[in-house]
């Protein structure tokens, strides 16, 4: 029982391809820079083995970055993708002011987004194993491997003591993440949860998996553009702090947004061809959690992959939801930045979505060739100012599994000022 408390964003972190912080990233946005490369990867006990093609890396060293606020052994005992989460969490609790609330924090939750686990861990063991016929691996391996590794690693650097799981949807993870920590919040489980996903997923194995697949292209990342033949494997991660408006606004914080609402669905169909009415559910599931009107404008943070299939559907529900009035609406796509993050991407999405909001400035999607008939839906293809109220970040995931966000501006006197 009891009133539904209102879910406020008051921190917000992120590491990727553009930069290790909001506010790097946020620039680069800004600029029309891209993080996409051609990378080599390879195998460290065969370098005959390379894989080489697009890819959005991170290219500074994280362990170095935490070791300077963390104890360095701690930072130097996990997989890449953890310390990502640790840097990108690090940020999010100094940008709302919890670092040192010593009361706050142990009580805090953690919900946290990994599709994959600690890849780099798996790749160097089985390396070690096959191609080395070494029979002892590293005594962490499988704790540095769990997909639960993340929240671990956050629980011990943070003291956070309370309720502290990870999820595993693909690239649904961290916008489920963020959507189930709205519900702790919402029904008085919890006052402060952080959430949102990493992944380090730039390894010879997941690179040729992904090759196998056919879904990652051989030049560049183009959402809803002609000529696009592909995603592009990004890494890094993005956390928000989602608190109980009344504990944040008692301690004096100024919240980003409100997150009022959230869709989830199950395609129930195939592993891999995405489904437009499922993906059309969860986008009318969440505007009627938050109260938002369909007619209203709004900014559209999409999934936005550049593959054929994904782009072509995502479009398709989106006319199905909105009918013309789309047309009133912006369509931002930031994997043409950033990369496709697995299970980073819903949170790093939600996040561009939110400063983006705070701004009033829509950032241009990349790479973009000319329009394809299949995908006429309003997209921002110069940076240009908004005038919007409320965003909204669609994933739809391998497997069916889909969940949008919504988040919507405070009102004028409790608005966060970005400094960028």
């Amino acid at each position: 029982g009891g009133p539904v408390r209102r879910v406020v964003v008051t921190g917000l972190g992120c590491v990727s391809a553009l930069g290790n912080d909001v506010v790097t990233t946020w620039r680069a946005l800004e600029e029309g820079y891209t993080g996409i490369r051609q990378r080599t990867v390879y195998p460290k006990a065969n370098s005959e083995l390379a894989a080489t093609g697009p890819m959005a890396s991170v290219d500074f060293d994280v362990v170095e970055a935490l070791s300077e606020t963390f104890n360095p052994k701690t930072i130097s005992s996990v997989d890449r993708f953890a310390n990502f989460a640790a840097l990108a969490t690090n940020e999010a609790l100094a940008d709302a002011g919890l670092i040192d609330q010593s009361s706050l924090l142990p009580e805090a939750c953690i919900i946290y987004g990994s599709s994959n686990g600690g890849l780099a861990t798996i790749d160097d063991s089985y390396d070690r194993l096959y191609n080395l016929k070494s029979r002892v691996l590293h005594p962490l391996t499988v704790p540095r491997l769990m997909g639960s590794a993340a929240v671990s690693h956050l629980s011990i650097l943070f003291g956070i003591k309370g309720l502290s799981y990870g999820i595993s949807s693909a690239c649904a993870s961290s916008a489920q993440a963020i959507c189930e920590g709205m519900h702790l919040i919402r029904s008085g489980r919890a006052k402060v949860v952080i959430v949102g996903g990493s992944d380090a997923s730039l390894t010879y194995g997941s690179l040729r998996s992904w090759q196998s697949l056919r879904a990652v292209s051989e030049d560049t990342c183009r959402p809803f553009s002609m000529g696009r033949d592909g995603t592009v494997l990004g890494e890094g991660a993005a956390t928000l702090i989602l608190e109980d408006e009344e504990t944040a606004l008692k301690r004096g914080a100024v919240p980003y947004v409100e997150l009022c609402g959230a869709g989830a669905t199950a395609d129930a169909s195939h592993i891999t061809q995405p489904d437009a009415k499922s993906a059309a559910a969860a986008i009318r599931a969440a505007h009627e959690d938050s109260g938002i009107s369909l007619s209203e404008p709004i900014l559209i943070s999409a999934h936005g992959t550049g593959t054929i299939l994904n782009d072509r559907s995502e479009a398709n529900a989106l006319r199905d939801v909105y009918g013309t009035a789309l047309f009133n609406s912006k369509v931002i796509a930031t994997k043409s930045s950033h990369g496709h993050m697995l299970s980073a991407t819903g949170a790093i999405e939600a996040l561009i979505a939110i400063v983006a909001l705070v701004k009033q400035k829509a950032p241009a999607i990349q790479n973009h060739i000319a329009a394809d008939p299949e995908c006429d839906i309003p997209l921002v293809l110069a940076p240009e100012p908004i005038a919007f109220r409320a965003a909204l970040s669609t994933s739809f995931a391998f497997g069916g599994l889909n969940c949008v966000l919504m988040v919507r501006l405070p009102s004028q006197d409790q608005q966060r000022r970005f400094d960028a």
